[in-house]
């Protein structure tokens, strides 16, 4: 813990600034998970690009990094990942797309 203060002490005030944030009365909730969802979905795909060339790196990994059938199935599951997340964000700003 010692340590890490840096990295809880950050935890803790996101924490208490996301429940002072839900405490607010009248305070707009849809928008706001909207957005986190949003952000979420735009800060996803270069991080799932990072950690596949983090996997791949052998001066790191050593002899647990990715071999071919390893990132095949990361840069799939990335690829569907984005894709999804691409859907996500298209039927959330035009949610008549889908008859709603």
């Amino acid at each position: 813990m010692r340590d890490a203060w840096p990295f809880y002490s950050t935890l803790l005030g996101s924490a208490c600034a996301a429940a002072a944030l839900v405490l607010i009365p009248g305070a707009p909730l849809e928008f706001v998970v909207l957005t986190v969802n949003v952000i979420a979905v735009l800060a996803m795909p270069p991080a799932l690009a990072f950690l596949i060339l983090l996997v791949n790196d052998r001066d790191v990994m050593g002899e647990h990094a990715n071999g071919f059938w390893e990132n095949a199935a990361g840069i799939g599951v990335t690829v569907l990942l984005v894709a999804v997340g691409i859907a996500f964000g298209v039927t959330t700003v035009f949610p008549s797309l889908l008859g709603g």
